[in-house]
């Protein structure tokens, strides 16, 4: 089960926002961005060759 957080990200991810919109949205750094979509990543076990992005939207 996906966090508050974790489903915040997915949402922003789904609108195709980069990850600098997103650190101003949620006000935090870029690379705790990167950090967050990486532990989503793993979480949701999104295979390398699939893009998070794409799973997410197809999801």
């Amino acid at each position: 089960s996906m966090t508050g957080n974790e489903k915040r990200l997915a949402v922003l991810l789904r609108l195709n926002l980069s990850s600098k919109e997103i650190a101003s949205i949620l006000n935090i750094s870029p690379k705790s961005v990167e950090m967050n979509r990486y532990r989503l990543r793993k979480k949701l076990k999104v295979e390398p060759k699939v893009g998070l992005n794409d799973f997410i939207r197809e999801f």
